[in-house]
């Protein structure tokens, strides 16, 4: 986990927001980010969820508000 190969981000990276509630986690392949991915808020509620490809958001993403509801959803072609 979090681990740097020839200084890019590789495999699976979990990053904590100051307060040690988690920020987000994905994953990484030659420094971009790749596949399912979570962001969440300070106080750990997620805020939005989806997949990169190449280190771009592609696909269905789904957007949440501080309360947890579903905010909207998105498609993104890259």
């Amino acid at each position: 986990m979090n681990k740097e190969i020839n200084g890019l981000r590789e495999g699976y990276w979990e990053v904590y927001h100051d307060n040690g509630q988690l920020h987000y986690k994905g994953n990484y392949s030659n420094g971009k980010q790749e596949g399912y991915w979570e962001v969440y808020n300070s106080s750990g509620i997620l805020l939005a969820k989806g997949n990169y490809s190449l280190g771009k958001v592609n696909g269905y993403w789904e957007y949440y508000w501080s309360n947890g509801q579903l905010r909207y959803k998105r498609y993104y072609i890259i």
